[in-house]
C-alpha cells in the first residue's frame, strides 16, 4: 500500500507541475473545439500537435528531470520521439510519456553515478553528455521498434475493456472501489494513473469523457461535510464549515478525508453517493473535455462542454444529497458524530506527545527554536497548502519571525523545526523526519489549534523578542534561517542539493546555480578538510546568484566526499565582489578542528548564528568564546 501511494504522489507531482498545460488544452476545446461555446474548425490545427507533441514530450521531460535532473529531462523528450513516431494509431501518448520519462532519468541518474569515479580529471562535461547521447539514441530506437508497437497493443486492450464497461453500464459501479480509495489517500493513483489517461483518449474519439468525473466528483465528500456541519456544534461546526467550502468550491478533497475516518461506517453512504453521481452522469451522458483540476465544482463547470453543465451539475448535486441523507443517519446513531466529544479533538490533536518512544526528546532550547514549520500532506500540494496559507496568514498578523511552508509527508525538507499533518499521516511524517517536532491535527481549518500554536509561538522566546536577528528580507548575509542542523543525506550530490535548495528558498541564488554547483563538484571535489566542504558554482560572477549570502549545513553524521574524507560541515558562500571576503573569513574559522568540532555539535540555528555571524564580523574573534 505503501509502495502505491509513493506511485500516486510522483504521478501527482509530475501531473501538477503541468497542469496549466492541460487546463489550457481544456479552455481551447470549451470555447473554440467542435463542441465549444465558439466552435472554429480551424482550431484543429491546435489541439492536434499539442496533443500529439507537446503534452507527451513536456510529461517526459518533467519525469525525467524529477530523477535525472536536466539532461535526464532532455534525453527523457529525445526518447519520447522514438515513442511517437513509432505510434501509428492515434492513440494518446500521455500515459508512456509519465512511464519513459522517470525510466529515462533514473537510467541517466544511474549512469552518472557509475561514471563519477571513472572519467580523468577535465573530461567529466564530455563524458557525461556523450554517454546520455548514446543512452538517448539506444533507448529513442528501442522504444520505435519495439515499445510503441507492445504499447499500442496494450492500449487496445485496455481502451477495449473500457469500451465494454461504458457498453455494458457497469461503469457506475466503480464507486465501490473510487470512494474508498479516496478516503484511503490512493485518490491521485486512481485520478492520474488510471482515470486521466482514458478520458485523454475518449475525449479525442469523442469530444469528451465521463472518466473525468469518476474520481473528481466533489458530491460525496459535501455530503459528509454538511451532515457533520448540521449535527456539530460551536468550533467543531466552524471547522466543518469552512472543510465544506474548501472542499466542494476550492476542490481540496483530502479536508473531508479524516472526517470520514473517524467514523470508518460512513463510507457506505460515500460509496452509495458515488454510485448516485455516477449513473446520473451515465445517464445523462455527461462529460468533460479535460481534467478538472483541483475538483471543485468551479472547475468542474469550466471543463464542461456547451450543454454539458446541467448534466455534471445533476450528477454532482444527486451524488451530494444521497451521501448527505446516508452520512446524516450513520452520524446521528449512538449519540451523534465522535469529532463532538471534545476530548476526542484533544486526543487527536496532540498525538505526537503520545509517541514519545517513536521521536527522539529534544533539549528545550531546541524546542524553543521554532522558525520554519512545515504543513505535511500525502502530495504536498492540497490541504498542505492551504494549511501552511492559513497559518501564514496568522503568523503575519501576530508579527512573529517564523517561515511557513508545504511539503509532501515523504519529503519533509531538512530545515524543519516543526511539521503539521493529519492525524493518519503523522506516523508517516516522523519516519521521515525524525528530527523536527511533529503535531497533529484532524482539519487544515481546525482555528483552536492555529490560534493556541501562535499563542504557543508567541510565548516561546526567543524569536519573539525584540533582540531577534533580521530576516532574509532585510538582506543580512547570515541568519538563523541560513543554517540547517541535524541534516542527512546519502552523498555528497544528495547534501549539496540541500545545501543549494536553501540557497534558492532564501533568495539568494536561482534554481540553475544548483546545477553548476553539481558541475564543479565533478569537475574538482570541493572537500577542503577538518570536516568541511564549500560547495560552490562555476564563478562568483555566475549569472545565478542574485544577492550575498552565507548557507551553513551541519551533517552530524557525516557525508562521504572523496576517497574517504567526510565532511560533517558544508558552507556556501555566494556574493559576486563579496565573495573572496568571505570565503577568506570562513577559511580563518574553521582552519582550527576544535573549532569545526564546535559547530559540528551545536544544537539548534540560534546557536550557530551566534557562534559564526560574530566571527564574520570579527575574524579576530575565537569562536570558541
Amino acid at each position: 500500500m505503501n509502495r502505491i501511494n509513493r506511485i500516486g504522489r510522483f504521478l501527482s507531482y509530475l501531473v501538477f507541475q503541468n497542469i496549466a498545460g492541460l487546463i489550457g488544452l481544456g479552455l481551447i476545446r470549451v470555447l473554440f473545439g467542435e463542441r465549444g461555446w465558439f466552435p472554429i474548425p480551424a482550431v484543429q490545427d491546435i489541439i492536434h500537435p499539442v496533443l500529439t507533441y507537446f503534452l507527451p514530450l513536456l510529461f517526459a521531460y518533467t519525469g525525467g528531470r524529477m530523477i535525472g535532473s536536466h539532461r535526464g529531462g532532455v534525453i527523457a523528450s529525445f526518447v519520447m520521439i522514438g515513442m511517437i513516431a513509432g505510434n501509428t494509431t492515434d492513440y494518446s501518448m500521455l500515459m508512456p510519456a509519465m512511464l519513459v520519462g522517470p525510466l529515462t532519468g533514473w537510467i541517466i541518474a544511474l549512469t552518472d553515478r557509475w561514471l563519477k569515479d571513472r572519467i580523468p580529471v577535465g573530461l567529466e562535461l564530455l563524458c557525461y553528455n556523450v554517454a546520455a547521447g548514446l543512452i538517448g539514441v539506444v533507448l529513442c530506437l528501442f522504444c520505435y521498434v519495439e515499445v510503441a508497437y507492445w504499447f499500442v497493443l496494450g492500449m487496445q486492450g485496455i481502451h477495449g475493456a473500457a469500451k465494454l464497461v461504458l457498453e455494458s453500464n457497469y461503469l457506475p459501479w466503480v464507486a465501490l472501489a473510487v470512494e474508498p480509495g479516496k478516503v484511503m489517500f490512493l485518490n491521485n493513483v486512481m485520478n492520474h494513473g488510471i482515470f486521466e489517461p482514458l478520458g485523454i483518449q475518449q475525449t479525442k474519439e469523442f469530444g469528451q469523457s465521463v472518466f473525468f468525473l469518476l474520481e473528481t466528483n466533489p458530491g460525496p465528500g459535501a455530503g459528509l461535510l454538511l451532515a457533520y456541519y448540521m449535527l456539530l456544534k460551536n468550533k467543531p461546526r466552524d471547522n466543518a464549515r469552512s472543510s465544506l467550502l474548501i472542499q466542494f468550491v476550492g476542490g481540496i478533497h483530502e479536508v473531508y478525508f479524516p472526517y470520514a475516518l473517524m467514523r470508518p461506517l460512513v463510507i457506505v453512504p460515500l460509496i452509495a453517493g458515488g454510485l448516485a453521481g455516477n449513473w446520473v452522469f451515465v445517464l445523462l451522458q455527461a462529460g468533460l473535455v479535460a481534467t478538472p483540476s483541483p475538483g471543485s465544482l468551479i472547475a468542474l463547470l469550466l471543463m464542461a462542454p456547451k450543454g454539458m453543465h446541467l448534466p455534471v451539475l445533476g450528477g454532482v448535486l444527486a451524488s451530494a444529497a444521497v451521501s448527505f441523507a446516508g452520512c446524516y443517519l450513520v452520524l446521528s446513531w449512538k449519540g451523534g458524530p465522535a469529532f463532538d466529544d471534545p476530548a476526542a479533538l484533544a486526543t487527536v490533536h496532540h498525538l505526537s506527545e503520545k509517541s514519545e518512544d517513536e521521536v527522539p526528546l529534544k533539549e528545550e532550547s531546541q524546542w524553543r527554536t521554532i522558525r520554519k514549520i512545515y504543513f505535511a500532506c500525502d502530495a504536498g500540494m492540497g490541504s498542505s497548502a492551504m494549511g501552511a496559507a492559513l497559518l501564514r496568514k496568522k503568523i503575519k498578523q501576530a508579527g512573529l519571525p517564523v517561515e511557513v511552508s508545504n511539503c509532501s509527508v515523504d519529503g519533509i525538507p531538512a530545515d524543519a523545526d516543526l511539521v503539521i499533518s493529519q492525524a493518519m499521516l503523522t506516523a508517516r511524517a516522523q519516519e521521515a523526519a525524525p528530527r523536527p517536532e511533529h503535531l497533529s491535527m484532524v482539519s487544515f481549518v481546525d482555528a483552536v489549534f492555529y490560534d493556541g500554536l501562535i499563542d504557543r509561538l508567541r510565548s516561546e522566546g526567543p524569536q519573539g523578542s525584540a533582540n531577534e536577528p533580521e530576516s532574509d528580507e532585510s538582506g543580512a548575509l547570515f541568519t538563523p534561517d541560513h543554517v540547517l542542523i541535524g541534516a542527512q543525506a546519502d552523498d555528497k550530490w544528495e547534501a549539496i542539493r540541500q545545501v543549494g535548495g536553501l540557497l534558492v528558498r532564501l533568495g539568494l541564488v536561482r534554481d540553475d546555480y544548483i546545477d553548476r554547483m553539481i558541475e564543479r563538484e565533478r569537475v574538482l571535489s570541493t572537500f577542503i578538510g577538518n570536516g568541511v566542504a564549500l560547495p560552490h558554482g562555476v564563478g562568483a560572477a555566475d549569472p545565478g546568484i542574485l544577492k550575498p549570502g552565507v548557507v551553513i549545513a551541519q551533517y552530524p553524521n557525516g557525508v562521504t566526499f572523496d576517497e574517504g574524507n567526510k565532511a560533517y560541515l558544508l558552507i556556501a558562500v555566494v556574493g559576486g565582489e563579496k565573495q573572496m571576503g568571505l570565503v577568506s573569513r570562513i577559511a580563518f574559522m574553521i582552519e582550527n578542528p576544535d573549532t569545526v568540532q564546535t559547530l559540528v555539535h551545536v544544537g539548534n540555528p540560534l546557536e550557530m548564528h551566534r557562534r559564526v555571524s560574530s566571527f564574520l564580523q570579527e575574524p579576530a574573534r575565537d569562536i570558541n568564546e
